[in-house]
């Protein structure tokens, strides 16, 4: 598995995953909407050029296949990173590509020695990306009720997250 840097060509291969405001609201937050397009995701780009970094995007291979996506947030004055927008290609999922994607951006994150905290949002339905990012070592600290509103459904969000002494690199 390896980690690509995200660009502009791969827009149609992402977008091409999500086929409703559901789908692309538990993937890409409340501030995405349906139907995804590549102005939404040239903005998430757009933050990868500052330096440093604010935020790290890359399409994940397998097998010279693009099997997943996922991003890096930094709050650098506070030594905060936020995994973001974590997607498993549909023809992929099922088959632990998750949990050896989310060791890898593990890794890119506390390779930066200013990064002591790494965290993620996750709706509370998503019991199986939950049990994935309990496996490799993240604990739920709390959760927003009632915090996303998709059509007529309101969605509670879990916070998780493992701090630097904490951090098993490959383990789990």
């Amino acid at each position: 598995m390896k980690f690509v840097p995200f660009k502009p060509e791969h827009f149609p291969i992402l977008i091409s995953w999500f086929h409703s405001e559901a789908e692309v609201v538990q993937w890409g937050g409340p501030l995405m909407h349906f139907p995804l397009d590549e102005p939404q995701l040239q903005n998430l780009l757009d933050e990868c050029d500052s330096t440093p970094p604010r935020r790290m995007c890359w399409m994940i291979m397998e097998d010279n296949l693009y099997i997943g996506h996922i991003e890096l947030w930094f709050d650098w004055r506070n030594g905060n990173a936020t995994v973001q927008r974590v997607a498993i290609n549909p023809e992929h999922r099922g088959l632990g590509y998750s949990k050896k994607m989310m060791k890898l951006v593990m890794e890119q994150a506390f390779a930066f020695p200013e990064i002591f905290r790494l965290e993620l949002n996750v709706y509370t339905f998503n019991t199986a990306a939950i049990k994935t990012y309990t496996r490799v070592g993240f604990t739920h600290e709390g959760t927003r009720r009632s915090s996303t509103l998709v059509g007529p459904e309101r969605w509670d969000t879990a916070i998780m997250a493992i701090l630097r002494d904490e951090y098993r690199p490959g383990g789990r």
